[in-house]
């Protein structure tokens, strides 16, 4: 299977090597003050804030459990209830989810994404220059947002506007989802929500949750199914949005009002939420920001998946024991495991991901929306991608069409049906009628059409007259160098840390957040952005998307997008859709036709 998992917003790490900052200012840890704090009183227990930023009137509920530890019996197991504690909790008692990540790949692939060109800081410099050595040394829990990581980590974070608390306003309330390729990643660190809130003049609540990771999160196949529960991380993140609903009144929250925002793996996961159960269920959200929307399609249950899992399982030293075998296995054991099964991935690839299950991931998004069958109760959403998507995942040992055709059976197996499909698709740089020059442009739009760009115009499509999209070119444009201006919020943080040599990132970053937080108040990116700015209207649809607003070096402009030509996309879609009918995964009611490959005589089968 194909799991070039992006580096989706790998741009936590080091967020706790400085001293907590908000907006320039250290937070106060009113230790002497505690007393004096507000609490949430919650029917399982009480949170007290843990920090108040007095410049601008946010309090921060920190580490607030909203599930069970997912330890013995509840590992590979749905968030249950927390249990009931009677201790008024401070947010001193939190973790981050279990995680890996090959420690030679961080340095490049953040300098990257936060150096994003002249709007690039100093941590992806910094990052470039530690040692693989050292950075295999440090516990990666502790630099997503100082926090080691434990099995025990299902921990929320809330910034609430102090107008709130005092009950004056009933807020709008954005839950946003964190990136990093489905095996790295924290609720807090980079991610901390006092800019959004700033940003919004005080007139949001920002909700981050923690969720699991790797394999504690994303293992799957058939036994997964029958015995555990496949893609448990998304149920995670349900159950953050299920606490919204719940509790978000008791710090003056609109639970009627809520919006999701993700980045890469966060933005792919809000993909899986508008098309879970098949649309069946209520999302739990009514707006959404899905900025480069990522994730690699993993849909051979019985067969790829089922592989995967008896290989982890062998790793693990449960081999033919199943899931019960792997809840009984201790923590260091499972870790271990996964930590193996990752670096033993071929370059690029990270191991785990969104899988379909037959249940909340009945098929792939990217079908569940051709055939309406998705959330249609989400109003409006905001569609974004980076121009450069894909050439930090390109591998260069991709340098001969014998490499690009292994690497298109790692992905979808050795069909020669197939493979003369996208190799006519991508034709190789030594065709006379090639519009590659070379693999690595031919690799870089494999990866960008797939994994990437694709999925705005899916959802685009679905939502026709409902969304507003944008390519994020600032800089070099490359993943993940948006999050800065989502999270920009003055000098002195991890991500506000000054503008260096780009002067002008800081109204940017103003101008940037203003549209998003007028969409999550307003559901209209236009009402309330500010001064520098121009009108962004609703994508207009054609062969290319039209109406998309361009972030540049040089502010804003509308553009025709060349990213999400409806022939790019309407090819993958059939590629998804071939695999899954000739497999046999189809839902029953909705098959959607195709050409590529020959469907089964019942293409429901194995569903």
């Amino acid at each position: 299977m194909l799991r070039l998992l992006t580096f989706l917003g790998l741009l936590d790490a080091l967020a706790a090597a400085s001293p907590i900052v908000h907006n320039g200012l250290p937070y106060h840890s009113h230790e002497a003050r505690q007393a004096n704090l507000p609490t949430i009183k919650l029917p399982y227990g009480t949170w007290q804030a843990s920090k108040y930023d007095a410049a601008n009137d946010i309090y921060t509920f920190a580490n607030i459990r909203f599930a069970a530890p997912p330890v013995g019996q509840l590992r590979f197991a749905k968030p249950a209830p927390p249990a009931v504690s009677t201790t008024v909790q401070t947010g001193s008692v939190g973790g981050t989810c279990p995680q890996s990540v090959p420690a030679s790949l961080i340095g490049g692939l953040m300098g990257s994404a936060l150096g994003g060109g002249s709007s690039g800081g100093g941590l992806g410099s910094l990052l470039g220059s530690l040692s693989g050595s050292l950075l295999q040394s440090m516990d990666l829990g502790k630099l997503m947002g100082g926090a080691a990581s434990s099995e025990d980590c299902l921990f929320l974070d809330v910034y609430v506007p102090g107008k709130a608390l005092k009950g004056q306003v009933k807020l709008p309330v954005v839950n946003w989802i964190y990136g990093g390729a489905y095996i790295l990643g924290a609720k807090d660190g980079m991610y901390a929500g006092g800019p959004v809130v700033k940003a919004s003049g005080g007139n949001v609540i920002y909700v981050a949750g923690n969720y699991r990771l790797g394999a504690f999160g994303f293992l799957a196949g058939s036994t997964m199914e029958k015995e555990g529960l496949p893609n448990a991380g998304f149920w995670d993140q349900r159950a953050v949005l299920q606490w919204i609903q719940d509790h978000i009144h008791l710090v003056g929250g609109d639970p009627t009002d809520v919006s999701v925002w993700g980045e890469s793996a966060g933005a792919g996961s809000i993909l899986h939420h508008i098309t879970a159960f098949g649309g069946k269920q209520d999302p739990l959200f009514k707006k959404a920001v899905i900025q480069s929307p990522a994730f690699n399609p993993q849909y051979d249950r019985k067969g790829d998946l089922e592989r995967q899992f008896q290989k982890f399982a062998e790793m693990a030293g449960c081999a033919g024991k199943g899931v019960a075998c792997l809840r009984a296995a201790d923590f260091k054991t499972i870790k271990t495991a996964q930590d193996a099964y990752i670096k033993a991935a071929p370059p690029g690839t990270f191991g785990f991901g969104p899988s379909t299950d037959g249940n909340f991931v009945r098929q792939l998004p990217a079908l569940e929306l051709a055939s309406g069958n998705f959330a249609k109760s989400v109003q409006t959403v905001v569609l974004s991608h980076v121009i450069d998507e894909a050439s930090m995942f390109v591998q260069d040992h991709i340098k001969n069409d014998t490499a690009f055709n292994s690497f298109i059976e790692y992905g979808y197996g050795n069909n020669s049906d197939l493979k003369a499909a996208i190799t006519k698709a991508f034709p190789s740089p030594s065709s006379p009628q090639s519009k590659y020059k070379t693999q690595r442009a031919r690799v870089s739009d494999y990866i960008e059409f797939s994994t990437f760009t694709c999925n705005v115009r899916y959802m685009t499509e679905a939502f026709k007259g409902r969304t507003y999209n944008i390519q994020y070119a600032r800089g070099q444009g490359t993943h993940g160098s948006d999050i800065r201006a989502d999270f920009y919020g003055g000098s002195g943080g991890v991500l506000s840390g000054g503008s260096g040599s780009d002067k002008s990132f800081p109204q940017f970053a103003a101008q940037f957040q203003s549209y998003l937080t007028s969409h999550a108040r307003t559901g209209d990116v236009n009402k309330l952005r500010i001064n520098g700015t121009i009108e962004w209207p609703i994508v207009t649809i054609g062969p290319a998307l039209s109406n998309v607003l361009n972030a540049t070096d040089n502010g804003f402009e509308l553009i025709s997008d060349t990213k999400t030509k409806a022939e790019d996309c309407d090819f993958w879609r059939d590629i998804f859709a071939s695999v899954t009918n000739a497999l046999g995964y189809a839902p029953p009611g909705a098959v959607l036709q195709s050409n590529t490959l020959k469907a089964a005589a019942n293409p429901s089968a194995n569903f």
